[in-house]
């Protein structure tokens, strides 16, 4: 019985080690704020390189980290000066992640010139 015991434990107790484990970052990318004008985004790259991740939010291994991603951008609350190609900057994001952290990505639209339009890290958070 102790050996059972034992074996469940050995199983068990890294799961739990995992489910609290803080040695990533955390980054959102599905949050919107339509009226900062701020979207959502889908990451296509990370550090120049083809990525597949979920839509909702990834983890994210800590250190500077280069992002590009896509965004459908509402301008119902934005005011945009010429007419819409449904074209916009996709420069890459450079960010620091710390381990411990939730990051929120989105895509910054409130410029009126769509040229000046960018990812942006929104808001910073420790990872619950």
């Amino acid at each position: 019985m102790k050996f059972l015991n034992y074996v469940v434990l050995s199983v068990l107790l890294p799961l739990g080690v995992q489910a609290t484990d803080t040695g990533a970052a955390k980054v959102v990318t599905s949050f919107s704020k339509a009226a900062q004008c701020i979207s959502a985004v889908h990451v296509t790259k990370i550090d120049g390189k083809e990525a597949t991740v979920q839509r909702m939010g990834f983890d994210l291994d800590p250190g500077p980290h280069s992002l590009n991603a896509r965004a459908l951008v509402d301008t119902s609350f934005c005011k945009v000066v010429g007419p819409d190609t449904g074209r916009y900057p996709n420069t890459p994001i450079e960010h620091i992640f710390e381990a411990g952290k939730t990051y929120y990505l989105g895509f910054d639209h409130s410029a009126t010139m769509r040229q000046d339009w960018k990812l942006v890290v929104w808001k910073e958070a420790p990872s619950k």
